[in-house]
């Protein structure tokens, strides 16, 4: 058995809540204004061939920010896995284009973070004082 202080583990899920839940919103915003990155240039001609790009990206991007929403919400564990789920989507949309493999590897970190914002999450939600 392990002992945590609950003050630490607390600011630290409070801090990640925060970060995990308004990145996605920031970067779905973006999707409207690609003051970022040209989003675009990130969709695979495959995924490009079954929807129009200029419908696409705005769905992402609204996708992103429901997410977003669901961890800065009373819903973090199920925001949280949908997010790595999405970004396992997005990696393998990148393997199509190919070459883009530093991306690649960082979003797979981003990924294992979410789930472990979910776990972590999972574990805050199943604990009790003692």
């Amino acid at each position: 058995m392990m002992i945590v202080n609950d003050i630490k583990f607390n600011s630290m899920w409070n801090i990640s809540k925060y970060v995990y839940g308004l990145v996605p919103i920031l970067i779905g915003l973006d999707k409207f204004t690609f003051f970022i990155v040209n989003w675009n240039t990130y969709v695979s001609p495959f995924v490009a061939s079954l929807f129009p790009i200029v419908y696409l990206v705005p769905v992402v991007g609204i996708i992103e920010i429901a997410a977003g929403l669901l961890i800065l919400t009373k819903w973090q564990r199920f925001g949280a896995y949908l997010v790595a789920a999405w970004i396992g989507v997005i990696i393998v949309n990148l393997l199509m284009i190919g070459g883009l493999y530093d991306i690649i590897l960082r979003d797979v970190a981003i990924a294992f973070a979410y789930v472990m914002f979910g776990l972590l999450t999972e574990l805050k939600e199943t604990s009790r004082p003692m």
